[in-house]
């Protein structure tokens, strides 16, 4: 069995402190030659542990597959020594590392060293913003791709099984560096992953308003139009810019500390529905609804009990997309949608009023994009 030990210092500014209380982390991953452990062998574990401004990054290699059960104990030995409160991470270990380890561990009839230690998965941890980042993959290279990371290893896991089945016969050294290689890239480059979850801190950031207009412009008809134009601050830079774009004609892109937030406002006829159904009546001839309190003057053959579906009122006018789920205040306009099913809603708008425009607001309108696209 070979074992590479290699130690230096670098700078990972990507690093989240509110990882919790622990003395140090270890990133970690394995290369096997197939997913089931009963049916393939492990040939290769790296391991990249960070300690205050320390690095150490080591590899074990199995040179032949009867070396499996030394790696399962070199690795042991290795975790051993770590200190008590030492964070594990990995990507995707949730999904294949950690069962397939378990699987091995006990088929040598050995006990299994990971579960004493606290350990998150970074696969799971980047899943929610798949959406609002836009990533075709969640694969660890198409997010390294996404972060700018640019790797000099050709391979992925799958193509590396030929490559460790030609070099059991071969002994090629060449074969060996790349087999090598990709677990070196893979591992090392997991801390620089984390960046990505500065987008929770990102998303629910309090921003400033710093710029709110009204802009004339043409759809793709040639039609005129008017949008709101918005403009936000945050106390937090993102890694990468990222844009969401909605049905509804939102755009919204963020780079760096700035948000710009696009709106159009659209001239619809569209309904405000009455959540206590029970307390109206419905007019079919005039294709509303009403209170009982003054419905009880109208005519019975002119009235129906109101239910949810028809318990509306409906009004022509100027109105603002909204995400949905955004909080809106009893003191905002009412709100309105073409039906009650409908997630997307609107409010209406007037050009001089003041209460769409308040910094408060807008935070409220980016919290919930954000939450749409997750």
């Amino acid at each position: 069995m070979l074992t590479i030990t290699d130690h230096y210092t670098e700078v990972l500014p990507c690093l989240k402190e509110d990882l919790g209380n622990h003395d140090s982390l270890l990133f970690f991953d394995i290369e096997t030659t197939g997913l089931s452990a009963r049916s393939s062998q492990l040939y290769l574990i790296g391991c990249l542990h960070i300690q205050e401004e320390n690095f150490f990054f080591r590899q074990w290699f199995a040179e032949t597959p009867a070396d499996e059960p030394l790696l399962l104990d070199a690795f042991s030995s290795y975790l051993a020594e770590l200190p008590s409160h030492c964070l594990l991470l990995h990507f995707n270990g949730n999904g294949f590392d950690i069962p397939y380890l378990r699987q091995k561990y006990e088929s040598h009839s050995r006990e299994f060293p990971l579960d004493s230690m606290e350990s998150l998965d970074l696969y799971r941890m980047i899943r929610p913003y798949k959406k609002v980042l836009g990533l075709a993959s969640l694969r660890q290279k198409a997010i390294e791709d996404y972060l700018g990371i640019v790797r000099t290893d050709p391979f992925d896991g799958g193509q590396l099984i030929a490559v460790y089945e030609n070099y059991l016969k071969t002994r090629s050294g060449e074969g060996l560096s790349a087999l090598l290689a990709h677990n070196d890239e893979d591992v090392r480059n997991m801390p620089r992953l984390l960046a990505i979850l500065s987008l929770n801190d990102y998303m629910e950031a309090n921003y400033r308003l710093t710029g709110c207009r009204l802009h004339d412009t043409q759809d793709l008809a040639g039609r005129k139009r008017r949008e709101l134009l918005v403009a936000l601050e945050s106390p937090i830079s993102l890694p990468r810019p990222i844009s969401v774009r909605t049905d509804s004609g939102l755009y919204l892109t963020a780079s760096g500390t700035r948000i710009s937030l696009a709106a159009p406002l659209a001239e619809l006829c569209l309904k405000h529905y009455f959540p206590d159904a029970k307390n109206y009546f419905y007019l079919p001839e005039e294709d509303r609804a009403i209170h009982k309190s003054v419905g009880i003057y109208v005519d019975k053959d002119h009235r129906i009990r109101a239910t949810k579906d028809n318990c509306y009122i409906k009004k022509e006018g100027c109105f603002l997309p909204c995400p949905p789920d955004m909080e809106i205040k009893d003191e905002e306009a009412a709100v309105f949608c073409q039906d009650r099913r409908d997630k997307d809603f609107y409010l209406e708008w007037s050009d001089t009023d003041a209460g769409l425009l308040t910094e408060d607001f807008w935070n409220r309108f980016v919290h919930a994009l954000w939450k749409s696209r997750r």
